[in-house]
């Protein structure tokens, strides 16, 4: 779908994929950009998602982070995460456009099938105090090589996080810094290469208003409906939607 010929049809697209994406990140924390660009794919080429997700997976972020209990103590204590994964994005964005849809595409799915397991199975692995440094900087180099391309970072955030084993509260405010300070290379990279538009402006400000709106109502609903069981029904959606995304892509390329 052509955004410049058809901007009702985008606009409703967005405005509906960040609405149930803001929805998602405000129950548990997470999925926004993962939801939305699932959501999207359906309809547009991957490489257009990226460029609308821009915006409202930005501002989204910086709304979730602006409630962190110790913004300051946060930024102190992931910094070395946050330098790594920005350094990476700034480069392997630039190669977003480059590497065409196709294998935007399938980075992409198999990103978001890494994420399901990893929440399916969990990750038990436990650093010690004295390597934290080096897992820093191990996965946000690994965060950055893979959102840069794709415009997610979230999987080895949560590894890391998970890994340190923090509270609920303070896994949303750590993610939601680690995920703001990457949309400042990514930003970068996909305006410079074209990746994000000036006309995708309009569309990525509707995006950031919906998700914001789903965010506020997630935040509400978060006490009042299952977690798990809505975390399982979303993994379900996101396993399906991941490997229809890689077997259309290996039959467009005459593999399958």
């Amino acid at each position: 779908m052509d955004i410049t010929n058809n901007p009702n049809e985008i606009a409703i697209i967005v405005a509906l994929a960040y609405l149930l994406a803001g929805l998602v990140k405000g129950i548990i924390g997470i999925g926004l950009p993962t939801t939305a660009i699932t959501i999207m794919t359906f309809f547009i080429s991957p490489l257009i998602a990226l460029g609308l997700n821009l915006i409202p997976m930005t501002v989204a972020n910086i709304w979730q982070f602006s409630k962190a209990d110790n913004p300051k103590q946060v930024i102190v204590k992931y910094k070395y995460f946050a330098i790594s994964l920005v350094c990476c994005i700034l480069i392997t964005s630039f190669y977003a456009e480059q590497i065409g849809d196709d294998l935007v595409r399938l980075i992409f799915a198999f990103a978001v099938l890494s994420f399901v397991c990893l929440q399916i199975f969990g990750f038990n692995f436990k650093m010690k105090p004295n390597q934290d440094i080096f897992w820093q900087g191990g996965l946000g180099t690994l965060g950055g090589l893979v959102g840069g391309a794709a415009s997610i970072w979230a999987v080895p955030v949560t590894m890391y996080l998970l890994m340190k084993n923090v509270k609920p509260k303070h896994f949303v405010d750590a993610s939601g810094f680690l995920i703001t300070i990457g949309c400042i290379p990514v930003s970068i990279g996909y305006i410079a290469t074209g990746v994000f538009q000036p006309n995708m402006f309009v569309f990525g400000a509707l995006g950031s208003v919906t998700a914001v709106l789903g965010f506020q109502i997630g935040e509400k609903l978060r006490n009042k409906i299952n977690p798990k069981t809505f975390k399982n029904l979303l993994l379900i959606f996101f396993s399906l939607a991941a490997l229809k995304m890689i077997i259309e892509t290996l039959i467009k390329l005459n593999i399958f």
